[in-house]
């Protein structure tokens, strides 16, 4: 089967489509795909967001649940993930990747984005999940490879808008023992299909995050 490991509805603001129009899109690619909508501290009221503090974990898992079951409706299987941006002693907004997360791990442990790199890759170790950083060489807004050693991957991310710098991305992995996963970082109509893996079938987060951590894959780009 086809996974894209990395796509946005419009829970995140970034995002200009819908949770249907996104498995629409897929549904059309005969493709699956890891909703993995941003989650950090800008989207809560006391940095000027829409939820409160208590409220964006629940909207952000009702978002995937109604994305979920219309996946099904679809032939689509919508996984669950996270993009959690959090603040590092040198860099304002880092985004990093999880997943193997169920619900219930974000809402026992809400504030991720509060948490450190040690923490938050102590948090996934704990949980046993995967923990990858999405796209280390995004230069164009800001983004740089962080602590190689408190992550299990990185990213080759299709985003059509940025470069996806494959070729740093795979030298960046082999030097630090790191497996790659790859994504369309999809937040419009059109960058469906732009990247993703293929694999055996899976059914569950969990099953999906095995085969990503036993690096029984491979890479598709468009």
């Amino acid at each position: 089967m086809k996974i894209d490991l990395h796509v946005h509805s419009g829970f995140s603001v970034c995002a200009s489509t819908n949770y249907k129009e996104a498995v629409d899109a897929f549904a059309e690619q005969n493709m699956h795909f890891v909703l993995c909508n941003h989650y950090t501290a800008c989207y809560t009221r006391p940095y000027g967001g829409e939820y409160s503090v208590e409220e964006y974990p629940v909207r952000f898992v009702e978002e995937y649940q109604r994305a979920a079951e219309y996946g099904k409706q679809k032939g689509v299987r919508v996984f669950f993930g996270i993009e959690v941006g959090i603040v590092l002693p040198d860099c304002p907004y880092a985004e990093f990747l999880i997943y193997g997360a169920t619900p219930k791990m974000l809402l026992d442990c809400p504030r991720l984005y509060d948490l450190g790199q040690r923490e938050l890759y102590d948090w996934c170790k704990a949980n046993d999940l995967m923990l990858v950083q999405a796209h280390p060489y995004r230069k164009e807004q800001g983004h740089f490879p962080h602590d190689m050693t408190l992550v299990d991957g990185v990213e080759i991310n299709c985003h059509s808008r940025f470069l996806r710098e494959e070729e740093r991305v795979r030298k960046l992995a082999a030097e630090n023992n790191l497996l790659i996963t790859c994504g369309s970082d999809y937040h419009r109509l059109g960058q469906q299909g732009a990247g993703g893996i293929i694999c055996e079938d899976v059914q569950t987060e969990q099953e999906l995050m095995g085969v990503l951590m036993s690096n029984n894959f491979e890479v598709f780009i468009r």
